[in-house]
C-alpha cells in the first residue's frame, strides 16, 4: 500500500449511483488524510499526453537564445520561458529556500477570457489573461500544449463532480464557478547536476503548497517529488504506470473548511538521477466565483467569505526573483 493512495477513476464515469458513491468515498478519504492521491482510468489519451512529452523536451533542448526569445518580459508576468533559479517555491509560503534547480515554461488560458480585459477592474485579473508567449522555431509546440491543456481541463471537470459528491453536495455543485476558470499548465525541466554541484540545502522545487482548487500531475517516473504527511514526514511519492497525481491547492482547503487538506510537497535532487520532466495543470476556480466554507450542521466557518481569483497571483509573484 502506497503513502499516495491510488483511485480507479474509470469506476465514476459513466458508472451506476452505488459505484460512483464509491468512488468519492475514496476520494474523500484520501483528501482528508493525505490531500494527494493518484488516478488511473482516467481516460486521457496516451497520444495527448506522448505529444506534449515529446514537444516539451524539445523545447528545453533548443538553444537558450531560442528559449529566450519567450522569456517571461518582466518580473511577475505569469506566462513564458523561466530560465534555471528564476524561481524559489519556498518563499510562496514564507521560506528564504535558495532557487529552484528547475527551468520553467507556463502557459495560461488558452481561449478568449470571459470578457473583455477593459472591463476587468482588478489588474490580477488581467494578468490572469495575459497573452501566453509562442516560440518561432518550435511550432509544434502550441498544438500540443493546448490539446493537453483541454484535456486537463475535462479532467478537472470530473474531478470536481467527484469532490462534490464526495462533500455530500448534488453533483453540478461547482459547476457555475469553474465554467470560466483561469487554470495555468506548466513545462518543468529539472536538469541533470553535475556530481561536483554543492547540494547543501538546495531542492529541485523547494516546498510548497499549491494555490487553486487541484492540481494533476503528469511525471516521467524519475524520482524526487515528497509529500510532508502528519505521521510519517516527507514522503516518496511513487509513480504509478498510466497514473495521473492529484493534490489540492490552498483553495480547496479553504472552500472544505479544511475538512480536506492543501499538503505541503517538494521536489528533491536525487544523487545520480538524470534530468527530470512535470508537467502540472493548476487548475482554479473562476475569478469571481464565490467561495464560502462547506460545513456540516453545527460547524463553524474558519474563514471569511471570499473570491477564488485574488490570491492567486498574488502567490505566484511571491516566489519570483
Amino acid at each position: 500500500m502506497t503513502a499516495v493512495p491510488v483511485i480507479d477513476l474509470g469506476g465514476f464515469v459513466d458508472a451506476p449511483p452505488d459505484e460512483r458513491a464509491r468512488v468519492a468515498r475514496e476520494i474523500d478519504d484520501a483528501c482528508r488524510r493525505v490531500g494527494f492521491f493518484t488516478v488511473t482510468g482516467h481516460r486521457i489519451a496516451d497520444s495527448v499526453v506522448a505529444d506534449l512529452e515529446r514537444e516539451a523536451r524539445r523545447f528545453f533542448a533548443l538553444p537558450l537564445a531560442d528559449r529566450m526569445t519567450v522569456a517571461m518580459p518582466e518580473p511577475g508576468y505569469p506566462y513564458g520561458y523561466a530560465p534555471p533559479e528564476a524561481e524559489a517555491l519556498n518563499r510562496s509560503i514564507g521560506g528564504a529556500a535558495l532557487p529552484d534547480l528547475k527551468a520553467t515554461f507556463n502557459v495560461g488560458p488558452i481561449d478568449l477570457p470571459p470578457r473583455p480585459a477593459a472591463e476587468m477592474e482588478d489588474p490580477h485579473e488581467r494578468a490572469v489573461y495575459s497573452p501566453n508567449l509562442w516560440p518561432a522555431t518550435l511550432a509544434t509546440l502550441r498544438p500540443a500544449v493546448e490539446n493537453y491543456y483541454r484535456a486537463m481541463s475535462a479532467l478537472a471537470d470530473t474531478l470536481m463532480e467527484a469532490f462534490a459528491l464526495a462533500l455530500g453536495l448534488p453533483a453540478d455543485h461547482f459547476d457555475g464557478m469553474i465554467d470560466q476558470h483561469g487554470s495555468a499548465l506548466r513545462l518543468a525541466h529539472y536538469p541533470a547536476i553535475p556530481p561536483e554541484v554543492d547540494l547543501t540545502d538546495r531542492f529541485r522545487a523547494g516546498a510548497h503548497t499549491d494555490y487553486g482548487t487541484l492540481t494533476i500531475l503528469w511525471t516521467d517516473g524519475q524520482p524526487g517529488l515528497q509529500v510532508l504527511l502528519p505521521d510519517a514526514g516527507w514522503t516518496d511519492v511513487d509513480p504509478v504506470d498510466g497514473g495521473l497525481i492529484v493534490n489540492l491547492g490552498d483553495l480547496m482547503a479553504r472552500w472544505t473548511n479544511d475538512r480536506w487538506c492543501s499538503t505541503m510537497h517538494r521536489v528533491v535532487p536525487v544523487p545520480g538521477a538524470g534530468d527530470r520532466l512535470s508537467i502540472p495543470f493548476f487548475h482554479n476556480a473562476n475569478w469571481n466565483a464565490r467561495i464560502e466554507c462547506i460545513i456540516d450542521e453545527g460547524e463553524v466557518p474558519r474563514y471569511s467569505s471570499t473570491t477564488a481569483g485574488r490570491h492567486l497571483i498574488e502567490k505566484f509573484r511571491s516566489a519570483q526573483l
